[in-house]
């Protein structure tokens, strides 16, 4: 491919009115197809999307615009060609939708292989992986992707597994002929398709979560309209802290993870990337919430769980549903900025609502008194604890569009500084696209489509079959730039990537 960088355009391709119609047309109606098709019924507002190539060397981006625009977050380095049996939570998650969102991957059902729930339906998927999970690390409990993981260098704990995560529930497509279509059951990855991830909100804001930390203690949650209710019961409270997957990139009091069956919080501190989890100095801790009827199947016991809900295990009602265990939390943690945060924090033998403690390893006892006794005094601020732990709140953040761009745009910015551009071409301002090759004057007559991150933005069906782009419009960083020659049936493709800096 020829690529010409330009200051400026100082004139315009010339066209003889039929063919200049002709194009017109086509164009028209392929936005108008493109508008139909990539724009889903959803079931609350779209926040933004998610867009990952399964390929090697494929970009992941985020879109906050309905697709018109994107920047791209990290690249692919693992492709997906399988699905694989997942957690038994996950049966209780739609097809074709995030069945996991968490700091150490993200997981999507495509299926089943038998009738059920839990443990009997056998639920398929596949995983989008951050770096530091390409391998597995000792003492890792989770699910396993394998051949069915899309590997990233994305940071556990940035981008699209932090600020830009989607939700459980959230659905999932795939791109083709330039549309969207919904992920089809049963599915299995395909490499060099891309998913396109649709994230939405819940209609109804939640404040709080509020769980009594004790048997038969209450669970309510408060509404930012001002209401409230009582949605279920504490089975048995939380009393420790366990070593959970990718606690170790999480911070204190932040989600860690959130599907179906499990609310997860990381009570240990966030260290940098690529620490490798499960290494000589432990990094890890935190506590997780489940539903009854799963703890149940699971034949859970660990004191790390606090278990709600109704015990009836013949109508699991909280299992993948909302508002803990479905559709209402992400990763969201923005340091420095509470307000605008997911974050846990306890009330210690009834009082006053504080952190959540910095407590790393497994500790079984960590939210009883004598414990808490122990910590403040090696913390330098002894105090008198008599029961511990009393109820554990989930606050959930305000919402800041403008926080979520900046955020965006920072880590647009830093994965562009840090990522390799070798052989990969830059451009600024207006550049010329044109296919490697000249396609010549003569027949056949050639229709060329350029895309950029698979957005038409320029038809031409003369030579020198040229589209003069403003990457201006676009945010600087890397793109996907397609060219698509159309003399026949089927057409000559042409892919490439670039960086834009402006």
């Amino acid at each position: 491919m020829v690529w010409n960088v330009l200051s400026a355009v100082t004139g315009l391709l010339w066209y003889n009115k039929l063919v200049f119609t002709r194009v017109l047309i086509i164009a028209c109606l392929v936005l108008a197809a493109f508008a139909v098709y990539s724009s889903p019924g959803l079931a609350g507002d779209e926040a933004y999307r998610i867009r990952v190539q399964n390929q090697i060397g494929g970009l992941v981006q985020v879109s906050l615009d309905g697709g018109e625009t994107w920047g791209t977050v990290g690249r692919v380095k693992g492709v997906a060609n399988a699905r694989i049996i997942g957690f038994a939570a996950a049966s209780y998650i739609p097809h074709g939708a995030i069945a996991a969102t968490a700091i150490h991957g993200i997981r999507i059902k495509t299926g089943q292989y038998a009738l059920g729930i839990g443990k009997a339906q056998k639920p398929m998927l596949f995983s989008i992986a951050p770096l530091e999970f390409a391998e597995i690390p000792n003492g890792y409990g989770g699910h396993r992707p394998r051949s069915s993981g899309i590997y990233t260098d994305i940071y556990a704990g940035h981008a699209i597994f932090r600020n830009e995560s989607p939700y459980v529930g959230n659905e999932v497509y795939v791109e083709r002929n330039h549309m969207l279509q919904p992920l089809p059951i049963d599915y299995t990855p395909v490499e060099g398709e891309t998913f396109v991830i649709i994230v939405t909100r819940p209609d109804r804001a939640i404040s709080e979560i509020d769980f009594e930390n004790k048997a038969q203690g209450k669970v309510t949650v408060k509404y930012a309209d001002g209401k409230s209710e009582v949605i279920a019961s504490v089975d048995r409270p939380v009393k420790g802290v366990g070593r959970y997957d990718g606690t170790t990139f999480t911070g204190v009091g932040a989600i860690n993870t959130n599907h179906g069956g499990v609310l997860t919080i990381s009570t240990a501190p966030t260290c940098p990337p690529r620490v490798v989890e499960g290494g000589p100095k432990e990094t890890r801790g935190g506590f997780m919430v489940q539903p009854y009827y799963h703890v149940t199947e699971q034949g859970e016991q660990s004191p790390q769980v606090m278990v709600v809900g109704p015990k009836d295990p013949k109508v699991p009602r909280m299992e993948g549903t909302p508002p803990i265990f479905f559709g209402n939390i992400n990763l969201t943690r923005y340091w420095g900025k509470p307000d605008y945060s997911y974050r846990a924090q306890v009330k210690i033998d009834d009082g006053d609502w504080e952190d959540v403690p910095e407590i790393i390893g497994k500790v079984d006892d960590a939210f009883t008194a004598p414990y808490l006794e122990s910590y403040f005094a090696s913390k330098g601020k002894p105090r008198k604890v008599t029961q511990g732990v009393t109820a554990v709140r989930l606050l959930f953040p305000k919402l800041d569009p403008k926080l979520l761009a900046n955020d965006l745009a920072r880590e647009v910015s830093d994965y562009t500084a840090r990522a390799s551009t070798s052989g990969i071409t830059t451009v600024s301002g207006s550049a010329v696209l044109q296919p490697s090759e000249s396609l010549g004057p003569f027949s056949p007559h050639w229709l060329v489509n350029f895309y950029v991150d698979d957005k038409l933005v320029y038809i031409s069906s003369n030579d020198p079959y040229q589209c003069i782009w403003d990457s201006t419009k676009v945010c600087n960083g890397f793109h996907d730039v397609r060219i698509e020659m159309c003399a026949g049936a089927d057409p000559i493709i042409e892919e490439h990537v670039v960086i834009v800096k402006n």
